[in-house]
């Protein structure tokens, strides 16, 4: 098995994950650039709450100057570029402006955000990489032990709109969701490899040890509680998580408008960050043998959050797609009880996971939601489908109130174990 752990090892830190923390990269996302030439960048990440409340966004932008990406040393780099200028882009197109959204990028911020974005393979808009990801610093970190990660008290956003531990929260709670669930994608890819040699003690195993663990994960979830007010998210943060895509009712009819220095415009309507666009539940779906039935509408709407992953994780899913699931294993050995057990334990532990994510929907877009109604109908509709939570596509916008929760409920459904197969 040493072997395998290093072929799959190798897959891994190819595709920019690492074995410990999974998706979130064996490197720790950079605080600064290395090169005072992006000192300013530096400066406006860190400024930007005061910024947005002190109205003087506009101005400071406008002062930027316009940056030459081919100073930045590494990934790494190129990462913390992409949060930086997401962050600005964001809170200049829904913050900068009294009057409503402002649909212009200008050249300062655009050109060296596009460049970068194709460099790392993600669309041009503040993802839930950027946001969550590659978003997260340790506090005090010499004082902590290097056993376990972190938890929320001890994390902080490397940038942030509005400077709230409330935000922090809102970002960190999947940092840690995505922590704990990090070992699972090394063993559930060896368990694969174990079941094409037909180790069933392995994959029995694994899979053990895969429910303990999405157990943990379901944990994290309802920590957001304590830190975050579900008024001051939707009314506060949730506005500058938005993309370009279907905002033509709140002025963008357009889109966002990226202004390139040759005074070229690129239209780009794109969705905002949401936690469809982690990568790891696509990959415990398809490991696990979970299937999203249905509908073209559902199919399009996952397939549509790939484009929004970074680059890597797209093809590490790729690659994924191409193996055998657990569950068909499992379906040959139906005379297997614990092995079946095992595999019926996972699935549940996922699907209550699912049903926790429902209840943190429910409370931070739903019931706020109901509550704006008496304003305007329609714009309490439409506002349902914004904010990280949410499934922005235009294939739902028309019936969104009604339809979020119960996408997601049918995701949860969907997760079922096996039936009891066995020819006694």
């Amino acid at each position: 098995m040493a072997h395998l752990i290093s072929e799959h090892g190798h897959l891994l830190s190819e595709h920019g994950l690492c074995s410990k923390l999974g998706f979130l990269s064996p490197e720790r996302p950079r605080t600064s650039f290395a090169n005072e030439y992006y000192a300013e960048w530096d400066r406006s990440a860190a400024q930007l709450p005061d910024l947005l409340k002190t109205q003087k966004l506009a101005a400071h932008i406008e002062r930027l100057p316009l940056l030459d990406i081919s100073y930045l040393e590494d990934e790494a780099e190129y990462r913390r570029a992409y949060v930086v200028l997401g962050f600005l882009i964001h809170a200049h197109v829904w913050g900068s402006s009294a009057s409503g959204p402002c649909e212009l990028v200008p050249p300062q911020l655009a050109e060296p955000f596009l460049e970068v974005c194709q460099e790392l393979g993600v669309s041009p808009v503040l993802s839930y990489s950027g946001l969550v990801l590659w978003n997260w610093k340790i506090i005090g970190e010499s004082s902590l032990g290097d056993e376990n990660f972190p938890d929320l008290p001890h994390l902080t956003s490397l940038a942030s709109f509005t400077g709230t531990r409330g935000e922090d929260a809102f970002y960190h709670v999947p940092v840690l969701v995505e922590a704990e669930g990090g070992p699972l994608i090394l063993l559930l890819m060896q368990a694969v490899t174990a079941a094409r040699a037909n180790d069933a003690v392995f994959v029995r195993s694994a899979l053990e040890t895969s429910s303990k663990l999405l157990s943990e994960m379901g944990k994290h979830l309802p920590k957001m509680y304590a830190f975050l007010d579900a008024d001051m998210f939707y009314h506060k943060l949730r506005p500058f998580l938005g993309g370009g895509k279907g905002m033509e009712a709140k002025g963008l009819s357009r889109g966002v408008v990226f202004k390139n220095s040759d005074g070229n415009e690129i239209e780009i309507k794109c969705i905002g960050g949401s936690a469809a666009q982690s990568s790891l539940f696509p990959f415990l779906d398809h490991v696990l043998g979970v299937e999203h039935q249905d509908a073209q509408t559902r199919e399009s709407v996952f397939q549509e959050m790939r484009a929004y992953m970074p680059g890597k994780h797209r093809e590490f899913l790729d690659t994924v797609a191409k193996l055998p699931s657990l569950r068909l294993f499992v379906e040959k050995h139906d005379e297997d009880a614990g092995i079946r057990l095992a595999y019926n334990d996972c699935m549940a532990k996922l699907r209550l996971w699912r049903g926790k994510h429902i209840a943190v929907v429910s409370k931070y877009i739903t019931t706020p939601a109901k509550a704006a109604s008496t304003e305007s109908a329609e714009t309490a509709q439409s506002n349902l489908t914004e904010g990280l939570e949410s499934l922005m596509g235009e294939e739902l916008r028309g019936t969104a109130g009604a339809a979020l929760i119960p996408f997601l409920r049918q995701a949860r459904d969907e997760t079922i174990g096996l039936p009891n197969l066995s020819r006694e």
